[in-house]
């Protein structure tokens, strides 16, 4: 059996995924969602959307992907999905001991979990062979590091401006990967 070449399970990924770009436009949508519902109700509140949401982004997008633009998931092997599944346990213990801080430091809640989704993204470069996941997990760390810095980190700005960076950067990968 001959060996498949990096840049073919790159291309692989890219073409099943869209690049990427639904997974990171639904993610936006669930910072979207989040900061409402901080907005309305409270950083808890919020948070615990954010939590949970999360668990419904790679569902939808693969919904998203079959039903409105007829992606075929991965070919047998690719160790593509593997690498990003990999990424997820960091990611998650960081997201849960946002729930310890809740009580002390809900308004670091949230510059927190950018920080952990934005690292969660840099593997991405390697899956997907794209160096726009560096950019898009800089901005991410970027934001939530920024409101640490400021010692009166603003938990619905930052949610703001992480759904309008995924936002804007999962339209941006999926049209551009979408005749792939």
């Amino acid at each position: 059996m001959a060996e498949i070449s990096l840049s073919a399970h790159q291309t692989d990924l890219r073409r099943a995924y869209l690049g990427g770009g639904l997974g990171a436009f639904v993610s936006g949508c669930v910072w979207l969602v989040a900061a409402v519902t901080t907005w309305q109700a409270d950083v808890a509140t919020g948070y615990v959307t954010l939590f949970f949401g999360g668990f419904l982004i790679f569902p939808l997008s693969a919904v998203i992907e079959k039903l409105f633009f007829k992606r075929p998931g991965l070919k047998s092997g690719n160790p593509g999905g593997a690498l990003v599944m990999e990424t997820l346990p960091a990611m998650i213990a960081v997201l849960l001991i946002g729930f310890l801080l809740l009580d002390m430091r809900p308004e670091w809640v949230f510059p927190l979990a950018a920080i952990a989704v934005g690292a969660h993204y840099f593997p991405f470069r390697t899956a997907y062979g794209d160096r726009t996941y560096w950019v898009l997990g800089g901005l991410m760390m970027g934001v939530g590091f920024a409101s640490l810095a400021t010692g009166h980190p603003d938990a619905l700005g930052v949610a703001l401006a992480i759904a309008v960076i995924e936002i804007g950067f999962g339209i941006w990968l999926t049209i551009r990967n979408r005749r792939i």
